[in-house]
C-alpha cells in the first residue's frame, strides 16, 4: 500500500511494485509519452476528417463606385444606324449584396485513404513508444531502488565493522599503555578503524544521493522512505521471456508505417473524383441598404471533377523510391533489434545463473569467515595470537564482505532485469 505522511512530507514505499505503480501515474517521462499519444490520436481523427464533405457559407458586399461604360452596337436599338457605330451605355447597379453556399466532397481520393492508414500506424507506434519509455523508466527505477537496498545492507555491515575495530582499538590502546604492543601496532588498528568509519560515511553519502535520484525519476519533491529494506534473495525459476520486447514491437510498427507510406506515395498516380455544389444569391440595388427596388439574382450549379495525373516530372517515381529506401532501412533496423534483444535475453539468463551460483558461494564464504573471525578474536583476547595476525585475519573478513556485496549486487541486477522482461508491456 502506498501512502503519504503529510506531517513529515514523506512518500513511503513498501515494495518495488509500489514504486512502479507510482511511476505510472507521476513519472514525467511516462506522462509526456502518454500526452504525445493523445496528440497522435487527434492527428488520426484529423486525417479521417478529410474524407467528409466540406460545406462553406459566405456573404459579401460590393460598392461599385464607378460603373464601367460598355460600347454597344447602335443597330441593336436603331436598325437605321450606320454600320460600325456604337453607343456608350452603362449596365448594372452600384450596390451588390451576395450570399453563397458551397459543398464539396472528394468521394474518391486514394492518397487520403492511405494517409488515414498511415496515421493509424503512427498512433499505434505512439502507444508502443509510451511502453518503451515505461520499460526504460522501470529499468532506471529498478537500478536505483536496488542500489538503495544494497547500500542499506552495506551500511549494516559497515556499522558492525566499526564496532569491531572500535573494540580492537580499545583493547590495543590498553596494551599499548602497558607496553605490550608497539606504537606501529596501535597505529595499524587506528588506521583500520578510520577506514571503516570513512567507508560508512561514504556509503551514507551514496545512499542520500540514491534517494535523490529516485525523487528525480518519480518527479517528487517530498522525501522518500522505503519501509521494507530487505533484499529478496529467492530465485526465479523458469523465467518466461515470451513477452516481445517493447523496442521490437515499436520497430515492427515503424516497418508498417514505411509500407503504408509507399502505398500513399503510389496513390499519387491514381485518379481522384469529387463533387461540388454551389448556390449563390445576389441582391442589386441603386441605393445603400435600400431594398425597396432590389433585383434578386439567384444562381446554382452542380459539378463533377475527376483528376487524372498524366505527367509530373517523375516526382512521384522519386517519392516512391525514397519510401522504398526508407522501408529497407526500417526492415534492417528491425532485424538488428530482434537479434540484439534475443542475445540480450540469452546473456541475461547466463548472468542470472552465474549470479545465483556466485551469491550462494559468497554467502557461504562470508558465513565461514564470520565464524573464523569470532575464533580469531577469542584467540587474540586470550593472547594466543598477535595483533598483526588478528588484523590479517580481519582483512580476510573484509574481503569476504566485499565479495558478498558484489555478488548480491550482480544477483539483484540480473533478477530485476528478468522481472522486467517478463512484463507484457503490450497488453490491451
Amino acid at each position: 500500500m502506498l501512502f503519504c505522511l503529510s506531517v513529515k512530507s514523506q512518500v513511503v514505499f513498501g515494495s518495488f511494485q509500489e514504486v512502479l505503480d507510482y511511476a505510472d501515474k507521476h513519472s514525467i517521462s511516462i506522462r509526456i509519452s502518454e500526452e504525445q499519444q493523445a496528440v497522435n490520436v487527434i492527428r488520426e481523427k484529423q486525417s479521417r476528417s478529410f474524407l467528409y464533405p466540406s460545406v462553406n457559407a459566405s456573404a459579401g458586399f460590393n460598392d461599385n463606385i464607378t460603373l464601367q461604360p460598355t460600347l454597344v452596337p447602335s443597330r441593336l436599338f436603331n436598325p437605321q444606324a450606320p454600320e460600325g457605330s456604337f453607343e456608350e451605355m452603362t449596365f448594372g447597379k452600384p450596390y451588390l449584396y451576395t450570399a453563397s453556399l458551397q459543398a464539396q466532397w472528394n468521394v474518391l481520393d486514394f492518397q487520403k485513404i492511405f494517409a488515414i492508414k498511415t496515421s493509424e500506424f503512427q498512433s499505434e507506434a505512439g502507444k508502443l513508444n509510451t511502453e518503451v519509455n515505461r520499460f526504460n523508466t522501470y529499468n532506471q527505477l529498478a537500478s536505483v531502488y536496488y542500489s538503495i537496498l544494497l547500500a542499506q545492507r552495506s551500511l549494516e555491515i559497515d556499522e558492525k565493522n566499526i564496532n569491531t575495530t572500535k573494540e580492537m582499538l580499545k583493547n590495543a590502546s590498553e596494551k599499548y599503555q602497558k607496553g605490550i604492543i608497539s606504537e606501529s601496532d596501535l597505529n595499524r588498528v587506528s588506521i583500520q578503524h578510520l577506514q571503516n568509519e570513512k567507508k560508512f560515511k561514504t556509503t551514507e553519502s551514496n545512499l542520500a544521493q540514491l534517494y535523490r535520484q529516485l525523487q528525480s525519476i518519480l518527479d517528487l519533491r517530498e522525501k522518500i522512505q522505503i519501509s521494507d529494506l530487505r533484499i529478496d534473495e529467492s530465485h526465479i525459476i523458469d523465467a518466461d521471456f515470451q513477452a516481445v520486447h517493447p523496442e521490437v514491437l515499436f520497430q515492427e510498427k515503424q516497418v508498417d508505417i514505411s509500407k503504408s507510406l509507399i502505398k500513399q506515395s503510389e496513390a499519387m498516380r491514381y485518379p481522384s473524383l469529387g463533387f461540388v455544389y454551389q448556390y449563390n444569391y445576389n441582391w442589386a440595388t441603386d441605393h445603400f441598404m435600400d431594398f425597396s427596388n432590389v433585383n434578386k439574382l439567384p444562381q446554382q450549379f452542380f459539378g463533377v471533377k475527376i483528376n487524372v495525373p498524366v505527367f509530373n516530372g517523375f516526382s512521384i517515381s522519386q517519392k516512391i523510391k525514397e519510401s522504398q529506401a526508407e522501408l529497407k532501412i526500417q526492415q534492417m533496423q528491425l532485424e538488428n533489434t530482434k537479434i540484439v534483444k534475443d542475445k540480450e535475453d540469452e546473456i541475461l539468463r547466463i548472468q542470472y545463473d552465474q549470479s545465483v551460483t556466485d551469491l550462494e558461494k559468497s554467502t557461504r564464504i562470508l558465513e565461514l569467515q564470520e565464524k573464523n573471525d569470532i575464533h580469531t578474536q577469542n584467540k587474540y583476547e586470550s593472547g594466543i595470537i598477535s595483533l598483526d595476525e588478528r588484523l590479517d585475519r580481519y582483512s580476510d573478513l573484509l574481503s569476504a564482505q566485499y565479495n558478498y556485496l558484489q555478488s548480491l549486487s550482480d544477483f539483484s541486477l540480473a533478477k530485476y532485469k528478468i522481472f522486467l522482461r517478463t512484463i507484457d508491456f503490450h497488453k490491451p
